[in-house]
């Protein structure tokens, strides 16, 4: 007995100490889970494959698919909640067409036509908002017209209801039309991908929308790996081929191996294949070795360095991820600063600044604010480092005239201001053209645009002297009150640069500009005296106030 007593007590034991083990393993995964919840996706990057590049690929997918992409935090919030809806949304089209037997592109085009009610056709619809509502007449829309009373029958009326403000709400919202069975997909396929990234970097936040916001708005692999946690020092070193592996130790190559060297790194600027933090670091290395080079030295290589970069660059320019844009953007500013304008009469240099110019001149009213401030500013430096040059604004001229939107027209039109000083006049090849120029939108466009071609209209009488322009009585009278004010600065380029594009203009700390006769570097000291001086300045911050700043149109400092 006393040994069945002992059996059993052992047993007891036994599967006591089982069950403690189990139920503390239990407390373990829980605490665990608890703990993985809140360290939330940022534990899955640390320790699992999830690729960098991929999340700012998912960015800039997101970014350009948005008709109104986000600027605040609550913004990004409101599109991520959104989404949400609109996937529910097509969910729900999905299950109307299986019970009627019918495409869910058909359900979607009939939500369409009821929310414009009867009285506008399908073929009469224009616009809804700036959003086109007819988004393409190459189909026939007798199926989803035919199909209103069935899905009326089907659906109750709140529900309806709520469908036609979300099919309003998809194409309003995304850049992207639903005509057929594919565009339904890639709509919806689209939003899966879109909420997947948004539910990342919103775990990784810790569900905290400043901070997500901060996930958003990062342009570069290094920045998103310090908000992840990671140093840039810990992250895997990736040697490409042509990769460069250390921007912090630049150093310069010798004149014989320069130009060897800028070609290997414009082939990195501009591959699709390597990251975005290899194009980023050759492009500051470039910068960098601009920066370092002594006036003789930069005076004799720069004509070939830049027939080596100058495309590269101009890609560059043309990115749509900002962080790329901008970079290329410093480069050319670094590039204006130094060199003298007579280097851009022929050459390497003045087919390069027509390039540039054309691909600055359509980046600097895009809705991306970072893209059109970069691209900005190295537009006029590149218009006054250069004096003005034919080239310059030959380029600027073409996109004007090849644009309808009102900020591109004011904007370009201050730059022919500014390179008109910036030459003194000296723009014989263009000055027939500018005058046209300046005589069509003084009565074309709204006040703004007129105002900018007065301006130019005043700037090309004082320089050129040109005279016999047919402009209405209207437009003379404000051009005698405006021309007095005008002609106040039109001796000091960054003055009327001011005055073109407002008193908050970022100017580098000296950029080179010069005539034909040779090259005069600009400062921000002057020989004019305190008095003349201050006199100047309060005039331009009055005037800057005016409607030639258009920097507030594009949410600017």
């Amino acid at each position: 007995m006393d040994e069945a007593q002992k059996k059993n007590q052992d047993v007891i034991i036994r599967v006591s100490i089982f069950f403690f083990f189990f139920f503390l393993l239990c407390f373990l995964l829980q605490h665990q889970r608890k703990r993985s919840e809140r360290t939330g996706v940022r534990h899955l990057f640390l320790h699992q494959s999830m690729d960098v590049a991929l999340l700012l690929q998912r960015q800039m997918e997101l970014h350009g698919a948005l008709r109104h992409p986000p600027h605040t935090v609550a913004q990004l919030q409101e599109v991520y909640r959104t989404m949400k809806e609109l996937a529910s949304f097509f969910q729900s089209v999905r299950s109307t067409a299986d019970m009627l037997r019918i495409s869910p592109e058909t359900v979607f085009q009939c939500l369409m036509h009821i929310g414009m009610g009867d009285v506008v056709s399908f073929d009469r619809q224009r616009r809804d908002g700036a959003v086109p509502m007819h988004q393409a007449k190459v189909l026939t829309r007798t199926n989803a017209i035919e199909l209103e009373p069935r899905l009326r029958a089907t659906v109750s009326a709140a529900a309806l209801d709520a469908m036609v403000a979300h099919s309003k709400t998809t194409r309003t919202l995304l850049r992207i039309k639903v005509e057929d069975g594919n565009d339904f997909t890639i709509a919806e396929n689209a939003l899966r991908q879109f909420i997947e990234y948004l539910d990342y970097i919103d775990a990784a936040s810790g569900n905290v929308p400043e901070v997500m916001f901060k996930f958003y708005m990062v342009e570069d692999e290094a920045s998103l790996l310090s908000l992840f946690g990671h140093r840039v020092s810990e992250s895997p070193a990736r040697n490409s081929e042509g990769g460069v592996s250390a921007e912090a130790t630049v150093t310069l190559p010798c004149d014989e191996e320069l130009e060897n060297e800028a070609r290997r790194l414009a082939r990195v600027c501009a591959s699709t294949t390597e990251s975005v933090a290899d194009r980023l670091s050759a492009l500051r290395v470039i910068n960098r070795w601009i920066d370092m080079m002594g006036e003789e030295r930069f005076l004799h290589n720069i004509s070939r360095v830049v027939s080596h970069i100058s495309g590269t660059l101009s890609v560059c320019a043309a990115e749509k991820r900002s962080a790329v844009c901008r970079q290329a953007c410093n480069v050319m500013v670094s590039i204006a600063r130094r060199t003298p304008a007579r280097l851009y009469h022929d050459g390497s240099l003045k087919v390069a600044l027509s390039k540039w110019c054309s691909v600055l001149v359509r980046g600097v009213f895009v809705t991306v604010s970072a893209i059109a401030q970069a691209t900005d500013v190295a537009l006029r430096a590149l218009v006054i480092g250069s004096g003005g040059n034919a080239a310059a604004l030959k380029s600027i001229m073409e996109g004007l005239e090849s644009g309808t939107h009102p900020e591109l027209r004011r904007k370009c039109l201050g730059y022919l201001v500014i390179g008109i000083v910036a030459s003194r006049g000296e723009v014989c090849s263009s000055r027939s053209r500018l005058v046209t120029v300046s005589s069509k939108y003084m009565e074309t466009g709204d006040t703004a645009c007129r105002k900018m071609a007065r301006a130019l209209y005043i700037a090309l009488v004082h320089f050129t002297g040109v005279s016999n322009v047919m402009v209405s009585k209207k437009s003379e009278s404000l051009i005698h009150q405006e021309e007095m004010e005008l002609k106040g600065v039109l001796h000091d380029v960054e003055a009327v640069e001011r005055m073109m594009f407002g008193s908050n203009v970022e100017k580098p700390p000296s950029i080179v500009c010069g005539t034909q006769a040779g090259s005069v570097r600009r400062s921000s000291s002057t020989n004019a005296s305190s008095t003349a001086t201050e006199t100047k300045q309060e005039f331009i911050n009055s005037f800057t106030n005016d409607i030639y700043d258009t920097s507030v149109m594009l949410g600017g400092p």
